[in-house]
């Protein structure tokens, strides 16, 4: 028996937390999960939205499965206080992945079969996410001005350079493109570029491309981004996997994960969809994903074999609406758990 834990979210996330859990559970029988409360929205959540235990709990499991929490505008910013300084986050995101030191954000890029109408996507998008534009770093200089600084480490780029090149290996993607604007921002950008340069020397096997953030985004559009880990930073990584995931035909479908030395967050792309909250138009599949990538992390390559081909059967009849359905979050969840306990079942772990 493995245990796993759940943050259920806020908007969207307890539905689609409850759709992902269902699926999860017809696949891999043998999962318990622990809940643990997260967000602004839980009680006292106006003052600690990431309680010390909740850290502590994520820690002590492992690996956990996230929806996904609401970052209010302009109001989001957190200060955990600690002996040896207080840390200050921008968003009650940004702090789970800094708390719990998540540094890479995996995010698969891929076309769905009759789902997308555009070009054909295959690659994965790494995000460094422990600094950057996200660091939380802001200043307001009297009433008209305002400063974000950026931030770039040697360290937490060669921290991520090397797990995009492991990373590239491992799954059999034979380059690593980066993308950068060291043309403008020469010390930031310019430091992560002779990082990843320094690192790709030490993986001859693997290709090293680097590009213009820009035109990187015009290459995903156009579907001419090859076979690739795309290594980005935070803000950069955050804007383009929407605009890829948009691409494959919704942000609905997309998943992703959090990777640290010892702990694993599995996440879907999208936000809380507050708007859309309790309607059960919201699309499931994102989570449902995630919830994959996190078996496929515990050991059972199968079992996340068996949801992801299940995903793609259902979405063959059933689809929420923004794939051009009128199918709710619950039908979506039926689809694939029908579809999971159709294909011939892998023997559960004990």
């Amino acid at each position: 028996m493995a245990t796993v834990g759940i943050i259920p979210g806020d908007g969207i996330g307890p539905e689609i937390t409850e759709a992902t859990v269902r699926v999860l559970s017809a696949a891999a029988p043998y999962l318990s999960y622990e809940y643990i409360p997260v967000g602004h929205l839980i009680p006292g959540g106006e003052h600690d939205p990431l309680p010390d235990a909740a850290v502590a709990g994520i820690r002590r499991l492992g690996a956990a499965l996230k929806a996904p929490l609401e970052a209010p505008r302009r109001t989001g910013r957190i200060v955990k206080v600690r002996p040896d300084g207080d840390r200050v986050y921008p968003s009650i995101n940004n702090a789970v992945r800094r708390e719990l030191d998540l540094f890479a954000n995996v995010r698969p890029i891929h076309s769905v079969p009759g789902i997308s109408s555009g070009p054909d996507l295959d690659f994965l998008i790494v995000r460094e996410v422990s600094e950057g534009t996200y660091s939380g770093i802001e200043y307001r200089i009297g009433d008209d001005v305002a400063q974000a600084v950026k931030v770039v480490t040697r360290a937490a780029w060669e921290r991520i350079a090397h797990f995009s090149f492991r990373l590239a290996v491992e799954q059999g993607y034979g380059r690593v493109i980066l993308g950068h604007k060291a043309n403008v921002l020469n010390l930031t950008d310019g430091l992560e570029l002779e990082v990843v340069q320094d690192v790709a020397r030490q993986y001859p096997e693997v290709e090293l491309k680097d590009m213009m953030v820009d035109a990187l985004g015009q290459a995903i559009v156009r579907g001419a981004v090859p076979r690739a880990v795309v290594l980005l930073d935070n803000q950069y990584g955050d804007i383009l996997s929407d605009v890829a995931a948009g691409v494959t035909g919704s942000i609905g479908l997309g998943p992703g994960a959090n990777f640290g030395e010892s702990v694993a967050v599995f996440e879907a792309c999208h936000g809380a969809a507050p708007d859309i909250a309790g309607t059960g138009r919201a699309n499931p599949v994102g989570l449902i994903l995630s919830g994959a990538m996190m078996l496929c992390h515990l050991g059972d390559a199968a079992a996340a074999d068996a949801v992801e081909a299940a995903v793609e059967t259902a979405l063959r009849s059933v689809r929420t609406p923004d794939l051009g359905g009128t199918a709710t979050t619950s039908d979506v969840a039926d689809a694939v758990v029908e579809a999971v306990r159709a294909a011939a079942p892998s023997p559960a772990r004990a």
